[in-house]
């Protein structure tokens, strides 16, 4: 038993993210973008109204030119501040938030997808 024990408290100090994991039991509503496009590379859209990614969520492009993403504010085409830049067919995994999700690129007309969670 002894071994048992410290083993598992081993494998905390190695790996403090398992140690730290913290279940919340309900549902999540899965909540589809708002938009899901830049129309015009600069001009930024609110891809997930405030609210609707209230537990997290989601967003990624297979566009070449990418995606910036900000849940702060409006989103700009380069990584600054609170907009977080990803490459084509990487996600950006959107944290909890009250605020609107705004996405940017620097080119015109990319799609993008994603989901916002609710709980």
């Amino acid at each position: 038993m002894r071994r048992i024990l410290a083993a598992a408290l081993a494998l905390a100090f190695v790996t403090p993210a398992l140690a730290a994991t913290v279940t919340v039991p309900g549902s999540l509503q899965i909540v589809p973008l708002d938009i899901s496009a830049v129309t015009t590379g600069g001009v930024a859209v609110t891809a997930l109204n405030a609210g609707n990614a209230a537990a997290g969520g989601w967003v990624v492009t297979s566009n070449a030119a990418g995606i910036c993403v900000n849940v702060n504010g409006a989103a700009g085409t380069a990584t600054a501040g609170d907009t977080t830049c990803v490459a084509a067919n990487q996600a950006y995994y959107i944290p909890p938030t009250s605020h609107p999700v705004s996405v940017n690129s620097s080119a015109s007309s990319v799609n993008f997808g994603g989901n916002g969670f609710k709980t």
